[in-house]
């Protein structure tokens, strides 16, 4: 959702910059446009994040080993992540 944000937002704003060379009274669309791909680029920069967590959430593996103790009453169960 935040790398589509950002896409639009910074060619919306590339355009504002780039392309309209027109001007409006009591706006200045090239700030606006700056701040608009300022913006795109802060949203692709926290989808990015966000995707590297989801990938460090993939390769967490668990491991169960169950023994039984020497006195053979007991069951001892041992969870590690790998």
């Amino acid at each position: 959702m935040f790398a589509g944000l950002g896409i639009l937002l910074m060619v919306a704003g590339a355009v504002l910059v780039w392309a309209v060379e027109k001007s409006v009274d009591g706006l200045d669309l090239q700030a606006i446009g700056w701040i608009m791909i300022g913006g795109g680029a802060l949203a692709l920069l926290v989808a990015a994040i966000r995707g590297a967590g989801w990938m460090s959430l993939n390769k967490t593996a668990v491991r169960t080993e169950r023994h039984v103790s020497g006195d053979g009453d007991h069951l001892v169960e041992e969870t590690r992540t790998i």
